[in-house]
């Protein structure tokens, strides 16, 4: 698969239109392969193209979606490796940690090395682009698992044009884990992963955890978990940033919020069969400030059954992550002729069955690790950097992964960290957000 196939699949998705102007001498790293960019300019030809970067034309055309004849502005990825493999007479051999370490003789030292490990799922992206010939509905059959991967992308990428004009010198190196062990486990023991200074993902816990036995204890490097709530890796390994808040981090959220503005009121804890560890916890945290809390496991979630576990008011907290239950008991209590204030767990920002009204009515919060505000100056600048760059709204993971660029790569601090004894750092900075007006906000 050619790297400009590669490429393309996350530009098309990302709206970029303007970033061939503006990488003339970038490198780039896709999968342990380096390339430079090129962007042809008057009358270049390939021949005079390859003759530049001293490789063959074929290496050129084998790498990028060529048609009859080059365009002004056209992007070109070229394998500046090829040339050296062929003098060594058997290009096959060429390891990718050969590639590294020959790339790294040739850098600049003072470069911060950034590694990105997601689930792009090209591989998927590349059969559905096979011999297709109109691009006008690309957009309708694009692989959907790719989306988180590809927001995450935008925002790293923005991130690093804002970094780069403070004159930070960054290099992004990218690796497509498909979400695949075997895949994850290539990568980390290909040595690519070495000269890294900071490594972003994989995403998923187990996935991350092949990362972690490897690097978990050099605390040269910063591993950041970026997404996922599992916290069995930032308890064992020190090199480890966990920027999903856990459970015991929300509830401590909840617990200061509801003392501070309703002490007075009634606190019932609503839990689903089987978690029961989930109140009898939130009942200590409570008991630890003198304040009793009521506990009920729910086995049936219709209004009738929960009736008589509500008075005419009462603070609810629902400790639950099952998206079926959530959004049945929220419907439930909406139903009920009381008045009810709701908190709940960051998750159920994703989930897309809640009735945003009803959400409304309950003014139902969570804590938002990703809290967006538009009175904060830093989200008004990010806005405004999206709009300018991509001429369209921010996706779903597109501020947190720029808020991540920023935070360990700036001055700019935005996450809160606490030390895990023996282990990491967890970050608790989480504010508590509801929706008003059909949008996502602070709560005041």
């Amino acid at each position: 698969m050619g790297i400009i196939k590669k490429i393309f699949l996350v530009l098309f998705l990302l709206f970029v239109t303007d970033l061939s102007a503006q990488v003339q001498n970038d490198t780039i790293i896709f999968d342990g392969d380096v390339y430079v960019k090129h962007a042809v300019r008057a009358g270049e030809s390939l021949k005079s193209i390859a003759n530049s970067h001293k490789v063959k034309t074929a290496d050129i055309i084998n790498n990028n979606e060529i048609q009859k004849r080059l365009y002004y502005n056209q992007l070109l990825y070229i394998p500046v490796f090829y040339n050296q493999q062929e003098n060594k007479g058997n290009s096959s051999d060429l390891s990718i940690q050969k590639q590294i370490e020959d790339f790294y003789k040739l850098k600049d030292t003072s470069v911060l090395n950034i590694a990105l490990l997601m689930p792009y799922f090209l591989l998927r992206n590349d059969t559905m682009f096979n011999d297709f010939e109109d691009t006008t509905v690309i957009s309708d059959i694009y692989y959907k698992g790719s989306e988180l991967a590809l927001s995450f992308h935008v925002g790293v990428e923005l991130g690093l044009d804002s970094l780069r004009n403070q004159g930070k010198n960054i290099c992004l190196h990218t690796f497509d884990t498909n979400k695949d062990t075997l895949k994850v486990h290539q990568i980390v023991h290909s040595k690519a992963l070495d000269n890294m200074d900071i490594i972003i993902g994989p995403l998923y816990a187990n996935n991350f955890r092949i990362l972690c036995e490897k690097y978990g204890d050099d605390t040269t490097k910063i591993l950041i978990s970026p997404l996922s709530k599992n916290t069995k890796n930032v308890k064992r390994y020190k090199a480890v940033y966990q920027l999903s808040p856990s459970f015991q981090v929300q509830t401590n959220i909840i617990k200061e919020y509801v003392l501070k503005n309703h002490r007075n009121e009634r606190v019932v804890v609503l839990n689903e069969k089987g978690y029961e560890w989930k109140s009898a916890y939130i009942k200590h945290l409570f008991k630890q400030h003198e304040k009793e809390v009521e506990t009920f496991t729910v086995e049936y979630t219709k209004v009738d059954s929960i009736r008589k576990m509500f008075w005419d008011k009462q603070v609810v907290i629902i400790p639950s992550e099952n998206k079926g239950f959530v959004s049945k008991i929220l419907g439930s209590i909406g139903g009920l002729d009381s008045t009810s204030i709701v908190f709940g767990l960051y998750d159920w920002i994703k989930y897309d069955n809640l009735d945003i009204h009803n959400l409304m009515f309950l003014d139902v919060k969570f804590p938002n690790p990703y809290s967006f505000s538009y009175t904060s100056n830093h989200n008004i600048s990010f806005v405004k950097l999206f709009e300018k760059k991509y001429k369209t709204n921010q996706s779903k993971y597109t501020l947190i992964a720029y808020n991540t660029l920023m935070h360990f790569c700036s001055e700019f601090s935005y996450f809160k960290f606490q030390d895990i004894t023996n282990g990491g750092k967890i970050n608790t900075y989480a504010p508590l957000n509801h929706y008003f007006d059909y949008e996502l906000v602070p709560v005041k």
